[in-house]
């Protein structure tokens, strides 16, 4: 009994902990956003910088170097505000992939090429016999798997 009220304890302990990891990243993604909808307003300000450029004839060439300088330092900012902004929706998609059972249980496969069996299928996983079993039909009605003998499947 103590051991058990031990292991709930533990566990409320990680909870809270991935509720507070989860709220820093609701908090990044916020801000991540509100970034690329301010990236909106940017283009507004392209037509301020062609006004630079008629300006810049008249100037001597010390004014030419510095606005220089200014326009190759907006396309980096432009450019690295694109990588935030595709590094936002890259992670979402690659965890969305790696986390549902059905990768899991294909990943298992690929591993065994010459097979492998619903109960190690089972050990490996730690999904159910009904989950596994379901995961199977599905993958065998597409085409992904094939059964090579009782409680025996690999890839197709």
């Amino acid at each position: 009994m103590k051991k058990l009220t031990d292991d709930l304890k533990a566990v409320s302990k990680e909870i809270n902990a991935l509720s507070k990891k989860l709220d820093q990243l609701s908090k990044k993604a916020d801000r991540l956003i509100k970034s690329a909808a301010g990236k909106k307003s940017k283009p507004k300000a392209a037509p301020a910088k062609k006004a630079v450029k008629k300006a810049k004839a008249a100037p001597a060439k010390k004014a030419v170097k510095k606005k220089a300088a200014t326009k190759t330092v907006a396309p980096k900012k432009e450019a690295s505000k694109k990588t935030v902004n595709k590094s936002v929706k890259e992670p979402a998609g690659k965890t969305a992939v790696s986390v549902t059972p059905t990768n899991k249980v294909l990943t298992f496969m690929k591993r065994y090429k010459k097979g492998i069996s619903i109960s190690k299928l089972k050990e490996r996983s730690g999904l159910s016999d009904k989950q596994i079993s379901n995961i199977l039909h599905r993958a065998s009605k597409e085409g992904k798997i094939k059964r090579i003998a009782r409680g025996v499947y690999q890839l197709a």
